[in-house]
C-alpha cells in the first residue's frame, strides 16, 4: 500500500484510476515452495496482503500454509512471509521466512489470515495482521483478533499483541472474526480497514480509528453491501485528501470495485469509479500499490482454487494525472 504523508506536508497531484484495458498482462512474481514447506499453498487466506517500499526496495507480504488440513481441506499452519524486489516485479523470497506465525494452542487452523502495513514517523514498518486463534489443539472451532507486529527492517518483527479483539463488544461486527486488510494515517490519526464476520455481519467492512498505533477508540461499520466482501481495500493515496480501496467482492460476483473516500472520513466510501470483473483464470485477492516516482500502478493477486494457478502475480499500469497538463 501507499503510506500517507501526514497532512500538509506532501504536494500529491491527483491521478486516474487506470481502466481495465490499461491493465498489462500479469506475470508470475512468486511461486508456491515445495510439498511441505511453509507455503507450499498460496490460496485459501486473504493474500497477497500489502506491499512497503523502503529505502528503493519493495517489501511484498504474503501468507503461505504448509499444506491442507485434515478436517475440511483447508490451508493447514498459515504464516505470513515476505518478498523483495528493486523493480516491483521481480522478487526473490527471504530466505527466512516465515517471518510472522500466530498458533497459541498449536492448532492447524490457527495462524495469520490477513494483513496491512504502514510506515511510522522513523519508516519502521507496523503491520496489523488477522490473528486466527483456537480454544484448543483439536477444535475445529477459531476466531479471529487484530494483531500489530513491528519492525526496522521489514524482516524481522516484533509482535505487540492484540490492538482490538473480536469478543469487544465495542467493536462493529464482533462475534466471531476481525481480520485488518489494509491501513494508512492522516495526520495524527491511524486507520485500520478490517473484514468482519459474525452471526449477524458476514464479511462486512469496518474502520478502526485511533490515535497511536495500538489505541483504536472508533470502530464504524463502512458500508451497507448485500454482497460479501473478501479481499483488497487496501487505501491507495490518490491526492492529498483522498483515497481509493479496490474493494475485491464476494465470489459469486467476480468483480473488484474502486471505491473512494476522504482521508478523514474512511467511513463514507463513494463510486465505484471502476468496476472490473475478476481478471482470468480467477485473479481474485488484490493489493495494489501506485509509484508515483516510476509512474507506475502495481497490482498483485492470487488465485483462490488450486486448478486456477498456485502462485502470485503482477499487473502494472500508467499512472496518470487527472490533468493531464500537469
Amino acid at each position: 500500500m501507499t503510506i500517507l504523508a501526514e497532512d500538509g506536508k506532501d504536494n500529491l497531484p491527483q491521478v486516474t484510476i487506470p481502466r481495465a484495458d490499461e491493465w498489462s498482462r500479469e506475470q508470475v512474481v512468486l511461486e508456491a515452495g515445495p510439498k511441505g514447506s511453509w507455503d507450499a499453498r498460496l490460496y485459501g487466506q486473504i493474500s497477497p496482503c500489502t506491499v512497503v517500499k523502503k529505502n528503493g526496495t519493495w517489501l511484498l507480504y504474503y501468507i503461505g500454509a504448509n499444506g491442507n488440513r485434515t478436517t475440511d481441506g483447508g490451508p493447514a499452519n498459515r504464516s505470513l512471509g515476505v518478498a523483495t524486489s528493486t523493480d516491483g516485479i521481480h522478487f526473490k523470497k527471504f530466505e527466512k521466512n516465515p517471518i510472522l506465525t500466530h498458533q497459541p494452542q498449536n492448532n492447524p487452523e490457527e495462524g495469520v489470515f490477513s494483513a496491512g502495513a504502514i510506515l511510522d514517523n522513523n519508516s519502521d514498518i507496523l503491520l496489523y495482521f488477522g490473528a486466527t486463534l483456537a480454544s484448543n489443539p483439536t477444535t475445529e472451532s477459531v476466531q479471529c483478533n487484530a494483531g500489530l507486529a513491528s519492525s526496522n527492517d521489514g524482516f524481522h518483527f516484533e509482535n505487540q499483541g492484540y490492538v482490538f479483539s473480536w469478543n469487544d463488544s465495542q467493536v462493529w461486527g464482533h462475534g466471531d472474526e476481525i481480520s485488518p486488510i489494509g491501513a494508512f494515517r492522516a495526520g495524527e490519526i491511524f486507520n485500520v480497514y478490517y473484514i468482519a464476520k459474525s452471526a449477524e455481519v458476514s464479511w462486512g467492512l469496518g474502520v478502526a480509528r485511533g490515535d497511536s498505533p495500538s489505541d483504536f477508540s472508533r470502530f464504524i461499520k463502512v458500508q451497507d453491501e448485500q454482497r460479501d466482501i473478501i479481499g483488497g481495500c487496501d487505501p491507495i493515496r490518490i491526492s492529498n485528501d483522498s483515497i481509493a480501496l479496490f474493494v475485491v467482492k464476494d465470489f459469486s460476483a467476480n468483480t473488484i470495485e474502486v471505491l473512494t473516500a476522504h482521508v478523514d472520513h474512511p467511513e463514507k466510501l463513494t463510486g465505484p469509479v471502476r468496476k472490473y470483473s475478476v481478471f482470468r483464470p480467477n485473479y481474485r485477492h488484490t493489493t495494489v500499490y501506485l509509484d508515483r516516482e516510476r509512474k507506475m500502478w502495481f497490482m498483485y493477486q492470487s488465485t483462490d482454487q488450486p486448478e486456477n494457478g498456485n502462485k502470485i502475480v503482477v499487473r502494472t499500469a500508467p499512472m496518470k494525472l487527472v490533468d493531464s497538463k500537469k
